[in-house]
């Protein structure tokens, strides 16, 4: 079954109802019904449409679509477990960055990095090191000697999903997990929010059909997932992906709308959790927008 014959199979099957929210109101719950859902076994689309519809608050949206995009830009991951691109570098100087350091017959990472999704869950890192001319891609285990992982007290967004810091002591890494970012996959820097907003519209259909939700945003949820799945269908690329992902973005936040005054009118319990989160619908629109604009005015 091909890519996007498998995503329309999926988006089939939840519009008639066959994809339900599931509650986890802990990071581990989450990671139970994730993993007896075999989620990670499909194709990174579908991945971020499964797990979105099975979220019940907007930190499970983000990090269904954040593992959809992992498998995407990265797929020599494991498939099994949860995996985090760590990037992001401490800023004062006080924690210093990632180094790797090579010899004929080993590579060994120490340094810091600042941000981890599902820091308590996580199974399997890609780190990052900045080169001159690429960047180094690491793939490290978290048990692996020499791997640190702690969480930050209080998220301010999204603070169910623990978030935390890497600390990395000559931790070995086989020739074989090293990795070059020239190799990483067309349209790799929008894949974050093509497989976000595809889980955010998998989980306002869920949990829309869920609650009898009228059938007006219903529809546009389900135009928004068709046109996600068409971007791949399409072979979609460069400009015309990003205009294409910033429509999508666009169509997701009027759907949005919608559906937080169907949760007031309709579950309290949800409307306050959507609420708290409800920053990541226009996570990416700033500057998806922009940069639209100006394409489209060239």
């Amino acid at each position: 079954m091909t890519a996007i014959t498998e995503f329309e199979t999926e988006l089939a099957r939840l519009k008639s109802g066959d994809h339900q929210p599931i509650e986890s109101s802990t990071e581990s719950k989450w990671n139970e019904n994730w993993m007896s859902n075999d989620v990670s076994a499909h194709e990174p689309l579908v991945i971020a449409l499964l797990g979105g519809a099975m979220a019940d608050r907007l930190a499970w949206v983000f990090h269904a679509g954040y593992q959809g995009m992992m498998r995407y830009a990265f797929p020599f991951c494991p498939q099994q477990g949860w995996a985090s691109y760590l990037v992001a570098e401490d800023k004062t100087g006080e924690y210093p960055g990632t180094v790797l350091t090579k010899s004929d017959d080993q590579n060994k990472l120490s340094g810091y990095k600042s941000w981890v999704a599902a820091s308590d869950h996580v199974d399997h890192l890609v780190v990052q090191v900045t080169g001159s001319e690429e960047n180094t891609l690491l793939l490290i285990d978290r048990n692996e000697a020499g791997v640190s992982l702690s969480s930050r007290e209080s998220p301010g967004f999204l603070a169910d999903l623990s978030q935390g810091f890497a600390a990395f002591e000559s931790v070995s890494v086989a020739a074989e997990r090293v990795f070059s970012s020239a190799d990483q996959p067309p349209n790799f820097a929008q894949s974050e929010p093509h497989h976000v907003l595809t889980a955010l519209n998998a989980f306002m259909t869920s949990q829309a059909l869920k609650l009898g939700g009228d059938p007006d945003f219903l529809n546009k949820a389900i135009s928004s997932l068709h046109l996600a799945g068409k971007l791949v269908e399409d072979n979609t690329v460069d400009d015309d992906f990003f205009l294409g992902i910033a429509d999508l973005d666009a169509a997701t936040t009027e759907t949005a709308r919608s559906f937080e005054q169907f949760l007031e009118d309709n579950d309290t319990s949800l409307h306050l959790r959507w609420q708290r989160d409800r920053g990541l619908v226009k996570m990416f629109s700033r500057g998806l927008q922009k940069r639209a604009s100006w394409l489209r005015d060239k």
